[in-house]
């Protein structure tokens, strides 16, 4: 009352307030306040939208365009959403493991063809690369899934912003579609046992296709989900997806020793069949997605057609990219630097960042509103932690890729020879030095430190698969794991299991290499694969941890983004790392490889904990 004039009673007011206060209109069923009739309209315009986003839903020839999508909008997700989510991951799927099957295809074709030329050298001896014989066959053949390994890494640079640019259901199928030609081109060229090695790159190059799908695939699917949901379905979707690596790895070496009528006489081997195999397989993906996926409601043109030009445009000029850095290859490969193993490794870097300047290059070329939507994406390369995950799934996917390519042939190269003197027949067999065959009753070239089959060589085809099926699997695991007590922490427990096994690998491949027979103690070949298998298991878990932490890191218009340029950098390794070992091998000292993957698996451990799990770190709870 103190703060009433003293003339006016406090009596007179009060009846004037409560008067007001009963006129105004009060809210009953007839006569809804101004709140209810916001909230009703709110639900229409809910219920409009929800009805728009189900012409999507369904399996009979769902509407590709969504009207709508908020994946965080809980009402939105459990009314429509999740079966709309769920539809596309299911289409997605096969569509990813035919893009793995078909670019490591070349990991097990390689064998095939290298013990049919172990069998008789006029099986594929490739004459349009000097007729290499011995250590320099057996490296040479090692540019087959590392030229797949550079176009991949280099597709996925413009795979990374393709799923906004052209609409993740067009790339996905229309990826698929492209995934048909290397196969179709496989199969003819290795019918003919004196096919070109060229042809083969050329195979190779265009399979690259199947390694730059991963980056828009995951893409796609982290915008279907919400971030709590990340890591279990980029998990499935890039778990399920990696283990077409190992499809390959089980079936085409089973398929490559069934057939009909020899290609050469007496020489039993059929790796066109390779090829037969992953084409349908691949066709039926593409169906499914083109049925089956949709596009988001803001990614791609208005005119689907222009959105399929953009498509092919960036694509074309990716396999521009990718194709300079595989001539400069070729052109270059009896260059002076490649005298020494430190001048052929610097070769290959410099391999890699040719191709992937040209790409960068490129993309500035594509059509006006394609270069739009990618500028709106660069925004990710002015933030630090781009390049801290992109630094950490280098080490995980990058080792996965690179592991899988080379775990095949590995086992061939370390366990599947001796070395000794003795006599090269002019029919191209090799007899070792004994005393039934000495150099003065040699029938054709006396060698000296010959490399030749080791007749107790093991079935590498028969475990081969094994490493990548691990990783593959486990993948899901490492998603869940991290979407349950944190990515970080769970990367950085991995990363000391990797550590380990890669230095206790490269400690028995150096004892290996230095054994006359390797094979006459068969622990040595089960340590060796155990610890592959670990490796295979900590990378492939580590691939689902940190992609969890780049979905909680960023916001969703970045996070896909930066999962495909992590991912496109990260899959150069499938190029580098197969490489290195055939460098590594020629040298003579493979376990090199295996100490420098070790010493920057360490590295990732002090970035990883300094940034997201030390005390006071900057991005603490990713």
């Amino acid at each position: 009352n103190k703060y009433l004039p003293h003339h006016v009673d406090i009596f007179i007011i009060k009846p004037i307030i409560m008067a007001d206060i009963e006129a105004q209109p009060q809210a009953t069923d007839e006569h809804p306040t101004a709140t209810n009739s916001d909230e009703e309209e709110a639900d229409k315009d809910f219920e409009s939208e929800i009805a728009l986003i189900k012409e999507s839903e369904g399996w009979k020839f769902p509407k590709v365009k969504l009207h709508a999508w908020d994946p965080e909008n809980e009402k939105q997700w459990e009314a429509t959403g999740k079966f709309i989510a769920r539809r596309n991951l299911i289409a997605s799927i096969p569509n990813l493991t035919c893009g793995f099957g078909v670019w490591l295809v070349w990991s097990v074709i390689v064998t095939k063809i290298q013990k049919m030329h172990d069998a008789d050298v006029n099986v594929y001896p490739f004459q349009d690369w000097g007729s290499p014989q011995g250590k320099a066959y057996r490296s040479t053949l090692f540019l087959l899934p590392g030229v797949a390994g550079l176009s991949g890494g280099t597709l996925r640079i413009p795979n990374s912003f393709l799923t906004q640019v052209s609409g993740g259901r067009n790339v996905v199928f229309s990826t698929s579609v492209l995934l048909c030609i290397p196969m179709i081109l496989a199969g003819v060229a290795l019918s003919d046992p004196n096919c070109s090695f060229n042809i083969l790159i050329a195979a190779a190059l265009l399979s690259g296709v199947g390694g730059g799908a991963f980056a828009s695939s995951m893409s796609n699917i982290s915008f279907f989900y919400p971030k709590r949901l990340q890591g279990m379905a980029l998990g499935y979707n890039g778990g399920i997806g990696n283990l077409g690596v190992s499809i390959s790895q089980l079936l085409a070496p089973i398929l490559m020793s069934v057939g009909g009528t020899p290609i050469l006489d007496g020489v039993s081997g059929w790796p066109a069949n390779a090829g037969w195999l992953w084409f349908p397989l691949c066709a039926v993906s593409a169906i499914l997605a083109f049925f089956f996926m949709s596009n988001q409601p803001n990614h791609g043109e208005k005119n689907n057609l222009v959105s399929l030009i953009n498509f092919y445009w960036m694509e074309t000029f990716g396999f521009l990219a990718a194709c300079i850095g595989v001539i400069t290859l070729i052109q270059t490969r009896n260059a002076s630097m490649l005298k020494t193993p430190a001048g052929q490794v610097i070769h290959k870097f410099l391999l890699v960042l040719l191709a992937c300047a040209c790409e960068h290059v490129f993309m500035l070329l594509s059509p006006k509103k394609a270069r739009d939507r990618v500028k709106t994406q660069v925004v990710i390369f002015k933030r630090k932690h781009t390049y801290i995950m992109t630094w950490l799934y280098i080490m995980c996917f990058g080792s996965f890729i690179g592991y899988s390519g080379s775990f095949p042939k590995l086992i061939v190269d370390l366990f599947g020879y001796l070395t000794g003197d003795g006599c090269l027949q002019t029919a191209g067999d090799f007899v070792p030095a004994s005393d039934e065959m000495t150099s003065d009753i040699c029938q054709g070239e006396w060698k000296l430190d010959y490399d030749y089959p080791n007749p107790n060589a093991p079935n590498g085809s028969a475990v081969a698969w094994l490493g990548a099926a691990v990783g593959s699997l486990i993948r899901p695991v490492g998603g869940i794991m991290a979407d349950k007590y944190g990515g970080a922490k769970m990367t950085n427990i991995a990363i000391i299991w990797c550590t380990i096994a890669a230095f206790g690998q490269g400690a028995l491949v150096q004892t290996i290499s230095r054994m006359e027979d390797p094979t006459t103690n068969n622990a040595y070949y089960a340590l060796f694969v155990f610890l592959f298998i670990n490796l295979f298991a900590c990378c492939g878990f580590m691939n689902g941890t940190t992609f969890r932490t780049i979905g909680v890191l960023f916001p969703p218009e970045e996070a896909g983004p930066v999962l495909g340029w992590s991912s496109a950098i990260a899959s150069y390794g499938a190029f580098v790392i197969p490489v290195m070992f055939g460098i590594a091998l020629q040298a003579g000292n493979p376990q090199i490889t295996f100490y420098g993957l070790g010493g920057y698996y360490v590295t990732c451990f002090f970035l990883n904990f300094w940034y997201y799990l030390r005390p006071g770190c900057e991005k603490p709870g990713v």
